[in-house]
């Protein structure tokens, strides 16, 4: 598959409570919040920072929470290297983790999709040991008793959004989708929830693939360019019913599938079920990372010590002894990895 989606990212390092004395003494301008919906609650963010245009776009993004509530973590989104504020060059290069004090601070912070990645982070990192997030988009497909709920997860590029875009078009198969890329999933319950989101952060060419013809039909409004990606285009801010329509249905619902969409030759033969295959979703299918890069198939983890993989490691472990997770082989044509989707989900 080349080189991957998240090989690109600094890698977290623990900062203890020195974090906090870094930035006690900076002023930043802008404070805003994002409440991530769980099954049962939710985890409010603060994201702060001296970037208007990545203040303002985590605010379209994310719905936001009653004043006056305390954030269960913050997110310092510098948009200068550390020595522009009297710092030592020291803190430049990493993504910072105090778990004392709850806080992620990042230097020379430009992109929004970076500040989308710490967010899934810290979200994992605080949530309680019930909870796995999972990247991925959250489907309920079929009808009544033929119902399933299910977690379309995968590596970036693996062809997840090609699959919900083809299951899209089914006329004869009812679906709904709770989440688009990322969630949360109670591992007691099995229940998956709406993460809350306003606006939709999307590749463009993923909004052209679940509603061909978006950017001529779209009304005005219906989405924004994320201007912080050196290409402009590449991706937009967008409601989320202006891409899927009547599908989007954001409600709890109980899951029973993980489908795992991989990019393997013909006759591939997927993981033994158990520890096999929770390795497999670790590494995602190849050489064990670093753990200063995500790993469980991008989930955009704190992985910054062997405490961090072996805590996710036992959440995917009771995951995978609670739902049924088949392998999808995108190695033929689109069709018929959507044929290959219901004969494993739908059975």
């Amino acid at each position: 598959m080349g080189t991957s989606y998240y090989d690109a990212l600094l890698p977290v390092r623990e900062a203890g409570a020195g974090l906090t004395d870094a930035v006690a003494g900076l002023r930043l301008p802008y404070r805003v919040v994002a409440a991530v919906g769980m099954p049962a609650g939710r985890i409010v963010v603060a994201f702060v920072s001296d970037s208007a245009r990545l203040s303002r776009m985590f605010a379209a993004n994310w719905a936001g929470t009653e004043a006056g509530r305390e954030p269960d973590a913050t997110l310092y989104a510098l948009a200068r290297p550390a020595h522009d504020y009297g710092l030592s060059a020291g803190w430049d290069g990493a993504r910072w983790w105090s778990r004392e004090r709850r806080a992620m601070a990042v230097f020379a912070f430009g992109s929004y999709w970076l500040a989308k990645v710490c967010l899934r982070g810290i979200c994992s990192a605080v949530s309680g040991g019930d909870t796995v997030f999972l990247h991925g988009c959250a489907l309920s497909v079929g009808a009544g008793a033929g119902r399933r709920g299910v977690i379309v997860t995968g590596s970036s590029g693996a062809g997840k959004t090609t699959l919900v875009a083809g299951l899209l078009r089914q006329p004869a198969l009812a679906v709904a989708v709770v989440n688009d890329d990322w969630g949360a999933m109670s591992l007691a319950s099995g229940c998956c929830a709406s993460t809350g989101e306003q606006m939709l952060h999307m590749k463009s060419r993923s909004a052209a693939a679940l509603c061909p013809g978006f950017f001529a039909t779209a009304p005005r409004g219906s989405y924004l360019r994320d201007l912080s990606d050196p290409d402009p285009a590449a991706r937009i801010l967008v409601r989320p019913a202006s891409v899927y329509g009547t599908a989007w249905h954001p409600a709890a619902m109980p899951i029973e599938r993980v489908a795992v969409v991989v990019r393997e030759p013909a006759g591939w033969s997927p993981p033994a079920p158990g520890g096999e295959a929770v390795r497999a979703l670790e590494s995602e299918g190849g050489a064990r990372p670093p753990h200063d890069h995500e790993a469980f198939f991008n989930g955009s983890l704190i992985l910054a010590t062997d405490d961090d993989r072996r805590r996710e490691e036992r959440r995917y472990q009771r995951l995978a002894d609670r739902v049924a997770v088949c392998w999808i082989n995108n190695c033929d044509t689109p069709q018929a990895m959507v044929g290959s989707f219901i004969a494993a989900v739908m059975a």
